[in-house]
């Protein structure tokens, strides 16, 4: 079974595959182990049933046999985050450990069920955060505010000594701040680094640099956001050859800082960066003129997504529509409760629109869904 990060990806948007979706709130700490393997069992004995009620035994058994191991598996649920949302087709099963929550269900459909993956990505999605100084670093998993520090092996640079050994230059750095405590702040009795102590630093940021995007970056293209003080990241960017390091930073130093204190200063970037994004999208939406907007138009806005013209698809939180879009590329009414709803996201993300859920109060239109169109 494989992690996913990216979203969209090629695994959950075949549109020629019948996917079993499980979502799950799950526990997220190592004492609730139990309780998750309890719900997921449930959910289970669910996606049975549905399944049985559509295929036969065989093909029941061919899903379910993707996952059947997982409700033993204490070591997956003990790395439980806020949500977990599975993916399973008769070959394959993929899944996403998700920072947002999620509602307990099982959807068996022609589509993947993706709805439970946009809150988690459609402003901050998943990184990796890089807590710099001048002499060690940390990694750590981000899910959009929440942190997970990654434990690393014995070759990876996390100090400057290690990571260069003989090559060490500059002898011992020290520093203190300007209260005398070390660890952060000014170099003793200058304004600047001397030559081999910067000499020392850069060597030290390549290092750092080459093994993060080796081991980190390049498998999984995730962003990889900076946590260091401002000449630290001035220093990083100038000899970072990894094209993922994002434009996102977070300027301080993690020397001081416990786990919790780092968590609650990337939090507040997280914030700052969703606040950001959703001031932006309200303006676009409010100053796109009505010939390139639709709202509860079924039909409408069934067409625009098959043809590519929509940019921005904006749904409320829990808003359904029962029924489909068929062949035609037309709305049918029918007992589907999202059907028509999730169709409809796939469209728009397959023609690279952008898709956001968001909650009554923040909705800039009063109709549950609305689009801005491209053409």
């Amino acid at each position: 079974m494989k992690e996913l990060f990216a979203f969209p990806t090629d695994e959950i948007m075949k549109s020629d595959e019948v996917y079993l979706s499980i979502s799950l709130n799950a526990q997220a700490n190592a004492f609730e182990t139990e309780a998750n393997q309890i719900q997921f069992q449930n959910l289970l004995k669910e996606a049975k049933e549905k399944i049985c009620d559509v295929y036969d035994e065989k093909t029941c058994d061919t899903f379910l046999e993707q996952i059947k191991d997982l409700r033993n598996d204490s070591d997956f649920w003990r790395r439980a985050s806020e949500s977990i949302v599975f993916y399973v087709t008769q070959t394959e099963a993929f899944f996403y450990r998700l920072g947002a929550p999620v509602k307990n269900e099982v959807v068996l459909s022609e589509q993947a069920y993706v709805l439970p993956l946009i809150p988690n990505f459609q402003y901050v999605s998943y990184y990796h955060l890089l807590g710099l100084n001048h002499d060690k670093c940390t990694l750590y998993n981000g899910r959009g505010a929440q942190l997970q520090e990654i434990p690393l092996p014995e070759d990876a640079p996390t100090d400057l000594e290690k990571a260069l050994g003989k090559e060490l230059t500059g002898g011992e750095l020290n520093t203190a701040d300007y209260n005398g405590s070390v660890g952060q702040g000014m170099f003793h009795g200058h304004n600047e680094k001397s030559n081999e102590v910067q000499i020392d630093q850069n060597n030290y940021f390549r290092a750092v640099d080459k093994y993060v995007y080796e081991n980190y970056s390049k498998p999984t293209e995730l962003p990889l956001v900076l946590f260091a003080l401002p000449e630290n990241i001035s220093d990083f960017e100038k000899i970072s050859k990894n094209p993922h390091l994002d434009e996102t930073k977070v300027e301080g130093s993690t020397a001081q800082l416990s786990s919790a204190q780092i968590q609650d200063k990337a939090s507040e970037v997280v914030t700052e960066i969703i606040d950001r994004r959703y001031k932006a999208l309200v303006e676009k939406f409010n100053e796109t003129t009505p010939e390139f907007r639709l709202e509860a138009q079924y039909n409408d806005l069934a067409m625009a997504s098959i043809q590519g013209k929509i940019d921005t698809l904006l749904i409320e939180d829990h808003y359904q529509v029962h029924g489909v879009i068929d062949e035609n590329g037309q709305y049918k009414e029918g007992a589907e409760i999202n059907a028509y709803v999730n169709q409809l996201v796939q469209n728009v993300l397959k023609t690279n629109g952008k898709v956001y859920i968001l909650d009554k109060a923040s909705m800039p239109s009063d109709t549950g869904i609305a689009a801005t169109l491209r053409f």
